[in-house]
């Protein structure tokens, strides 16, 4: 039996080399990093690689962060980052991208959540990092998620969408990936974010998070959460991933790339094509052509237990603009008056 001491030093060991050894849970308050033992297979195909990914019986332990700071961490680098703003088919590209020879996507880390959070209290007396912890962690979170098994080495990750104010700090890094950034129109976001309540919560919850992105720019003119409605926050929301966008196409225009997914649905080996090329996989023809007739263009991306594709998602956007046509033009006249208060002149798009 290794005492708890050799343990450790085994899980450490493991995070350098092993890329079973998954860094899954930062904890900032009590300062430690939860390790746990994911599989290549079930880590290649989760569609978040979150809470939901640990089914409760998986081998891990918690390691103090002292001693992962003080890890050297290997020379490995993402090739490519999502970046996105909610519902906009980054999952579907992300595993088409991961068909590719090479390619190894994975999707929405949790341990990005938590860095993302820390990156909004950078700075202030909410920061329960050092801010050269903080950089210190972020810049050896990229390595060790970069890891990949032995036939796979061009790592790609898919953020959240609460994640993307992480990509200023993310493209300051030594090597920095290269950045996609996605979205969909605005009256299709806000006829998506609102046709459920479940996700009218989630427009709700995110809210808090993304009106802390805009307030370095807007000041005492930022809005009151308290005082927007549903189809206001998620518009707010749709105007804080534009923002970020806009923040790290101004820093490396050279590395950061722009898509509206209906553009991509429409030519999809053309846009896979040139996404391959931006994150340096190399590819042929024939392997877009396999990627494209794996079964994601025909099943729901986030579970693929269910039939979805580009007609499905059509009839239901355009059956919910129909149902919600008032609280979507209160959500784009909204949009408009925020946009007017950000420094958005190197945007992708517009609210329109």
């Amino acid at each position: 039996m290794t005492s708890p001491a050799n343990d450790l030093n085994n899980w450490l060991e493991g995070l350098l080399h092993d890329p079973e050894v998954f860094p899954h849970q930062l904890d900032t308050v009590n300062r430690q990093l939860l390790l746990v033992r994911l599989p290549a297979a079930k880590a290649r195909e989760a569609a978040f690689l979150d809470q939901r990914v640990l089914g409760g019986q998986e081998p891990g332990a918690w390691v103090p962060l002292d001693r992962v700071l003080a890890l050297a961490g290997p020379e490995n680098q993402p090739r490519g980052l999502i970046l996105h703003c909610g519902h906009a088919g980054s999952t579907l590209i992300s595993r088409l991208l991961g068909e590719l020879p090479r390619a190894w996507s994975l999707r929405e880390p949790l341990l990005l959540q938590a860095l993302a959070a820390e990156a909004r209290a950078s700075g202030t007396p909410l920061a329960r990092l050092r801010t050269s912890e903080f950089h210190a962690l972020l810049a050896l979170s990229q390595r060790l998620l970069a890891k990949t098994p032995s036939d796979r080495s061009h790592v790609i990750i898919k953020h959240t969408s609460l994640t993307a104010n992480l990509a200023p700090w993310l493209l300051g890094l030594h090597k920095p990936a290269s950045v996609l950034c996605l979205w969909t129109p605005l009256g299709d976001y806000l006829a998506t974010m609102l046709r459920q309540p479940a996700l009218r919560s989630g427009v709700r919850v995110a809210a808090g998070e993304w009106i802390q992105d805009l307030i370095p720019a807007l000041g005492a003119s930022s809005p009151i959460l308290g005082e927007c409605n549903d189809a206001e926050l998620a518009a707010l929301n749709w105007c804080a991933a534009q923002y970020a966008f806009t923040r790290a196409r101004d820093l490396a225009p050279e590395r950061v790339t722009g898509l509206l997914f209906s553009d991509f649905l429409q030519a999809p080996e053309q846009h896979l094509g040139s996404l391959a090329r931006h994150f340096g996989i190399e590819h042929s023809e024939q392997d877009l052509g396999r990627a494209l007739c794996s079964p994601w263009m025909r099943r729901y991306a986030k579970d693929p237990r269910y039939p979805f594709d580009t007609a499905e998602r059509a009839r239901e956007i355009e059956a919910a603009k129909s149902r919600l046509a008032g609280e979507i033009e209160t959500g784009m006249t909204f949009a408009r008056r925020l946009w007017q208060r950000l420094p958005m002149a190197n945007a992708f798009t517009s609210p329109g």
